[in-house]
């Protein structure tokens, strides 16, 4: 595919401008092909790598379909998690704030202060970026007005699409015009997810994948082996050994987060936790937190691997390794963005092993298997390898 820059896409001298302000003066692969898509009104699935720019590549086109004089919300932007949904609106509002271009928007998510979101809301904001539940309410009690939305966005669309949140996804778009355009993407759409986009989108629905490298080749995968309750002590052995800038360690359990939180705080390290069940405000202030570099450790469920774009963080650790390899993707995502170097190291025991194969027969990827030495990550030494290899053998001759 022939290069283009943003003048050959069509995107406006005062966009090209804001984006030369925080150094972005190459379109990726997936800009490329989706900004001249929704620029015509299709609708488009997209599906690209994690950190290949897929915010912008809806957001610059958009921005640039806004009918500044009509102070009515023209898109609508729906995310699977708070988070996520936060970040987009720092996007939207950074765009606007390089470019100088008046675009107002309002964040809309459940458990937020509703007396607030409704104050934005009279504001007349030409975006709105949220939560579908609560942005259905606000369109049902007429706070929203849904005829005036031109295009609707599902960002991390495999997941607005799945069995929890399909249906009020569906009743949003039911109350906008059939003339809006959709647009769908994500870093990975299954079969099944593609054709239930397609059952609610325009018959000549554009689909575009960018996939050469699906799991980004900057990215150094390696895992130790340790028994269950050894994790956390091999867990502050890693920390201490390579002095993270920021670092992600993700459990399967949200439940067991806040513990997690407290044994790191205990042991003298900088710590916070987000989970699903946390306060909305305690979620937001420990992303800030870890994102201004105040603590270096964030500690998470899935939820934060879904989109979450946090620059620097240089490790993501796994103390419990999601069975899906789906997940070991997104969470892997996290760190090695835009170019940088990034390490993902996954604590297993011998029993979880089987799941490392499996990610680098997904992948297409090589996990080496180190072990922390006089404080560093290290090659397992001959010694070590012999006495698995004889223990192999011992195994087999028991089984004779």
């Amino acid at each position: 595919m022939e290069k283009k820059n943003f003048v050959d896409l069509g995107i406006s001298t005062a966009l090209q401008m804001g984006l030369q302000k925080i150094n972005i003066t190459v379109p990726t692969a997936i800009q490329q092909e989706m900004i001249p898509a929704i620029l015509q009104g299709i609708d488009v699935i997209g599906q690209s790598e994690t950190g290949s720019g897929k915010t912008f590549a809806y957001l610059l086109p958009l921005f640039q379909k806004i009918d500044l004089e009509l102070r009515k919300t023209q898109i609508i932007i729906l995310t699977p998690t708070h988070e996520l949904a936060a970040q987009v609106q720092k996007q939207v509002e950074l765009l606007s704030s390089m470019s100088e271009i008046p675009v107002k928007s309002a964040l809309i998510i459940g458990s937020a202060s509703m007396t607030r979101q409704l104050e934005k809301l009279k504001q007349k904001p030409h975006i709105v970026v949220g939560s579908a539940g609560r942005i259905l309410d606000l369109i049902q009690h007429k706070k929203i007005s849904a005829h005036t939305v031109k295009t609707i966005v599902l960002d991390e669309g495999d997941r607005l699409l799945d069995s929890l949140n399909i249906e009020a996804v569906k009743a949003v778009i039911k109350t906008t015009l059939k003339d809006r355009q959709l647009v769908v993407l994500s870093a990975t759409m299954r079969q099944d997810a593609i054709q239930k986009a397609k059952e609610i989108m325009k018959i000549d629905v554009l689909e575009i994948t960018k996939k050469q490298t699906m799991m980004p080749s900057e990215i150094f995968h390696t895992y130790i082996l340790a028994e269950k309750r050894q994790k956390f002590i091999v867990l502050r052995k890693i920390l201490a050994g390579e002095k993270p800038t920021k670092a992600i360690v993700f459990l399967n359990n949200m439940e067991n987060i806040a513990v997690m939180v407290d044994k790191l705080c205990y042991h003298g390290l900088k710590a916070d936790g987000i989970y699903g069940k946390a306060y909305k405000t305690e979620r937001q202030n420990a992303l800030e937190k870890f994102r201004q570099g105040q603590v270096n450790v964030l500690v998470s469920s899935d939820i934060g691997a879904r989109g979450l774009d946090i620059e620097g963080v240089t490790h993501v650790i796994n103390i419990d390794i999601p069975e899906e390899p789906i997940y070991y993707l997104h969470r892997a995502g996290r760190t090695g963005r835009q170019g940088e170097k990034g390490t993902v190291i996954s604590i297993v025991t011998s029993y979880e092993v089987r799941w490392i194969h499996k990610y680098e027969k997904t992948w297409k990827i090589s996990i080496k298997q180190k072990e922390m030495s006089f404080g560093k990550l290290a090659e397992m030494t001959p010694k070590k390898k012999f006495v698995k290899k004889s223990e192999k053998k011992v195994k087999k001759l028991n089984k004779k």
